[in-house]
């Protein structure tokens, strides 16, 4: 077995694209302008094509199967997806972009050790991804919390490069929003392991360049050219304001999974959440999710 994947982990709408913008402007880019075109250097893991190539994954030998026998049907298999030949490259290693819980319901893992050439993990405030996934998913606020609060949560693998749901239901399995991170979280990987916060991408976005330049630096030898030029390019390319133009001018394929009327680069703010939650629904995110989010330095409205 060969150490081929790394993977780029987070739950929905917690600032994955972002960072897939950053990563994919330091590595793919000689001068860190970034553009959509970068991204296809790291791509979503959860593309159906990756199951047909797997015959017990199939979506013909699936499709007619409960939600519980699909998920168990697909973690059983992650050794046979997540090969090498299976994924479509042939570099030494490749980035991948996933919102897979690190374990399904009954503890069998996603990740498969043996594979694991690296893994950075990004989240976010749980009341802010209320905000976000509600605009996304065309969601009320309240529907978003009992999807953040579902242990059988999850979303739709999709179909081809525009990334359009596959429509027969193939569960990319979430669970709750504080199950999807510990999951993440309080795993001992045997490779180096990066977590990182979508206020810290934003607000402190230089530090946080410097902080993945040091990790790959350290843990792979890679030497990044034109580092000063890339920073500051990229400061300025992967702004939300230039990310939405962006979107604006040219379109963003994975702005259309859910919702054709918002655009995916929608605010890209901390703390939305205090004019768009009632106390009560603030009320429930925060004591569901207390400890995690103590944990995480996220203070409670209260």
């Amino acid at each position: 077995m060969t150490k081929h994947i790394f993977w780029i982990a987070s739950y929905p709408k917690s600032g994955n694209t972002l960072l897939r913008s950053i990563l994919s402007s330091l590595f793919f880019s000689d001068t860190g302008i970034f553009n959509f075109e970068l991204l296809k250097k790291i791509v979503g893991f959860e593309e159906v094509s990756r199951l047909r190539k797997c015959y017990n994954t199939r979506p013909e030998n699936i499709n007619s199967k409960n939600w519980k026998e699909k998920n168990v049907l697909i973690f059983e298999n992650m050794a046979e997806i997540q090969k090498k030949i299976n994924l479509g490259f042939s570099e030494d290693f490749a980035f991948f972009k996933t919102h897979f819980n690190g374990k399904n319901f009954d503890g069998k893992s996603f990740f498969i050790n043996d594979f694991l050439r690296g893994v950075i993990y990004i989240y976010r405030d749980p009341r802010d991804v209320c905000v976000s996934w509600a605009r996304h998913a065309s969601l009320s606020t309240s529907e978003s919390i009992s999807f953040m609060l579902n242990e059988t949560a999850s979303i739709n693998w999709v179909d081809g490069e525009n990334f359009k749901n596959y429509n027969n239901n193939i569960p990319v399995y979430l669970s709750t929003w504080g199950n999807h991170i510990k999951s993440w979280i309080d795993t001992r990987f045997n490779c180096p392991f990066l977590i990182l916060n979508f206020e810290d991408l934003v607000y402190n976005k230089s530090d946080t360049i410097e902080k993945l330049i040091f990790f790959f630096e350290k843990n792979y030898k890679i030497k990044i050219t034109n580092k000063n030029l890339k920073i500051e390019n990229i400061l300025n390319s992967t702004s939300f304001n230039n990310l939405r133009n962006l979107e604006i001018k040219n379109g963003f394929n994975e702005s259309v999974v859910n919702n054709k009327k918002n655009n995916f680069f929608a605010v890209g703010k901390k703390e939305q959440w205090k004019t768009k939650l009632d106390q009560n629904q603030t009320n429930i995110l925060e004591n569901k999710f207390a400890s995690i989010m103590e944990r995480l330095k996220y203070k409670s409205n209260n």
